[in-house]
């Protein structure tokens, strides 16, 4: 079967099986699509996990074993390092759909993401009015619309979309001076792997966001593995210790 009808078989799945949903205009838009799409007998019988069970074996699965992670995608993509489009990135960029240089669908999978101090490992632990403050000064310094805290292989993470309209204070004096439109929005999820890797998996869905692309995005994130070792920039193997074999080495 092609991706279109993975799509169309999977996309109630995206909504109502995935923890990372985002907000809730878009969640209702996905749900009326789901109900709207051509059913056939197979794909209306479905079940939420039976829809992700079906993309996870229909899906393409990506292992890059330069940055130690594997994601299931909706087709086989494309792939350039994230260095082509920040040259400090590091990390691949997944792309499913583009015309010429311009990248029409795809995500970004970035490493080494984010420093510890931008989200505590005990930030699920504390209370509701520290998350809130939390979630608040994210909102403010990194011009999204929609934050988030939310599970991600068992570790709290971010889902975060970025703004459309921008509120800018171009002399920093505290005081709104210009009011800018961006061309589009991002998805964007900061989140620690099973083995610690400070990971972001990015959503590029141009001009705008659809619920299509939000759905499979989810899809994918549901899929995501963080692998016990990576091939470092030498293409040697680099194997990450976790912390109890870093204490038996300490003990001897």
């Amino acid at each position: 079967m092609n991706w279109k009808k993975t799509l169309r078989m999977a996309l109630a799945a995206g909504v109502t099986a995935f923890s990372l949903t985002g907000p809730a205009a878009f969640a209702e838009e996905a749900a009326t699509s789901a109900a709207e799409q051509p059913a056939d007998s197979e794909s209306a019988e479905l079940t939420p996990e039976e829809a992700l069970d079906y993309y996870q074996n229909s899906g393409y699965k990506y292992t890059s074993q330069r940055y130690g992670y594997s994601i299931i995608c909706p087709q086989k993509p494309n792939v350039v390092p994230a260095s082509t489009m920040d040259e400090n990135a590091r990390g691949d960029v997944l792309i499913f759909q583009n015309e010429g240089y311009d990248i029409i669908n795809a995500w970004i999978v970035l490493v080494d993401a984010f420093d510890d101090k931008e989200l505590p490992k005990d930030i699920g632990a504390r209370s509701e009015e520290d998350q809130k403050k939390f979630i608040d000064r994210i909102m403010t310094s990194g011009g999204y619309e929609f934050v988030r805290l939310t599970d991600v292989q068992g570790q709290t993470g971010i889902y975060c979309v970025t703004a459309k309209i921008l509120d800018i204070d171009t002399n920093g004096d505290g005081k709104i001076d210009e009011t800018v439109t961006a061309d589009t929005q991002m998805v964007k999820t900061f989140f620690r792997g099973q083995y610690g890797g400070r990971f972001s998996v990015q959503l590029i869905d141009n001009p705008d966001l659809t619920r299509a692309g939000i759905a499979l995005y989810q899809l994918g994130m549901l899929t995501f593995q963080e692998w016990p070792s990576q091939v470092n920039e030498s293409g040697q193997n680099q194997v990450k210790r976790d912390s109890k074999s870093q204490e038996r080495k300490d003990k001897k």
